[in-house]
């Protein structure tokens, strides 16, 4: 397999979220979902098909070695402004992992890029949220860490089998899933399900086993965020997208057309529609005594706290805290001050050209 050393770094989505920082193990993803949100990386993933399909030789993997060295090279920096990566390492802000390809492919089980990854931030403690659709995964290498610093979220929008292979044709099975999850939470580690997108008016009948089966497996927490559809898109992501709406029987681009509202160069649900599933889903949360977050940015104030994905179940780290989300919510004990003195040179805009982050996001609340 090509490796590449990618580094950790700080994303565009610092505006509103509190946990702006990311790095993904592999380039390219085996899961081959129709609704896939990584734009970048789509036509990527699904370039070649075959026996090997599973496999996925052709993904790009991340090198753990290198990474190690760009660690120790970072802790024995003076904070530099102008390489938001490095000071948001320094400030322990949690590390996502798998914001735009799967950490755990099927190649895993032989690569084991993931693992060795994994074990470099083993090494400093470092505060790692592990998003994947595979808990399989790290059912399977659970033993060989002591006490990691990790929260685990897994993706599961259905327990719909039929609905869940039409979505996520090579992804594994619901069933799969829920059992490795409850293998996780029987081993003591704090695992939340994310039911990302939520793909209405299917939602709506699933949600009561869904968040059934989370209680089951032993799930502490669920978060869930509409479907967002692009409102430009080449003919082979329509077709992709059109495999959901003949499952359910309505095409998916008119109808957020219909019903729908316009949100940077997506559509998503008007309020009304997502506010039935999204409070659905807070009160079963509540009936089973499960904490709910919600990753809707017109609903920031839903929710248990700013943190989403879940990083309250990690230790010793800190939160970017000048973010709409964490407006809507008291509390700054873990906010780091040095997050945003940092120069925004990782967006591709010129609007922010000079701007710290802070600076970008006071513009940002002006309307400007």
């Amino acid at each position: 397999m090509e490796k590449k050393f990618s580094k950790p770094s700080i994303t565009s989505q610092f505006i509103h979220c509190p946990i702006p920082y990311h790095m993904d193990t592999y380039r390219g993803c085996s899961f081959n979902c129709s609704y896939c949100f990584a734009r970048d990386f789509v036509t990527f993933s699904r370039r070649n098909k075959g026996e090997n399909e599973k496999k996925f030789s052709y993904l790009v993997g991340n090198r753990a070695d290198l990474l190690k060295s760009w660690i120790l090279r970072t802790l024995k920096k003076d904070y530099d402004y102008n390489k938001p990566e490095e000071v948001a390492f320094k400030e322990r802000i949690p590390i996502k992992i798998g914001a735009t390809s799967d950490p755990f492919p099927y190649a895993e089980d032989e690569e084991k890029i993931t693992y060795d990854i994994l074990k470099v931030f083993h090494e400093f403690d470092y505060p790692i949220e592990i998003q994947t659709k595979n808990p399989g995964g790290i059912a399977n290498i659970a033993d060989d860490f002591i006490n990691p610093n990790w929260a685990i979220a897994v993706t599961l929008i259905s327990t719909d089998e039929k609905f869940i292979k039409v979505c996520e044709p090579s992804a594994p099975s619901a069933k799969s899933r829920l059992e490795a999850i409850k293998k996780l939470t029987e081993k003591g580690f704090k695992v939340m399900i994310k039911i990302q997108p939520a793909i209405y008016p299917k939602i709506i009948e699933d949600l009561p086993e869904l968040i059934k089966g989370a209680k089951k497996a032993g799930c502490w927490a669920v978060n869930i965020e509409g479907l967002k559809v692009r409102i430009t898109m080449p003919e082979g992501e329509r077709k992709l997208m059109n495999t959901i709406g003949d499952f359910l029987e309505y095409d998916i681009v008119d109808y957020y057309k219909l019903h729908g509202k316009k949100s940077g160069s997506d559509r998503e649900l008007t309020l009304d529609l997502k506010s039935q599933f999204i409070l659905e889903a807070g009160m079963l949360c509540d009936d089973y005594e499960i904490k709910f977050f919600v990753a809707d940015n017109d609903f920031m104030g839903c929710g248990c706290n700013s943190e989403c994905c879940g990083t309250e179940a990690l230790r010793g780290y800190k939160i970017w805290g000048n973010n709409s989300r964490s407006d809507h919510f008291d509390g700054q004990a873990n906010f780091s001050k040095e997050l945003g003195k940092c120069y925004v040179n990782f967006v591709r805009s010129k609007k922010f050209e000079g701007k710290t982050m802070n600076e970008a996001v006071e513009e940002m609340k002006k309307g400007k």
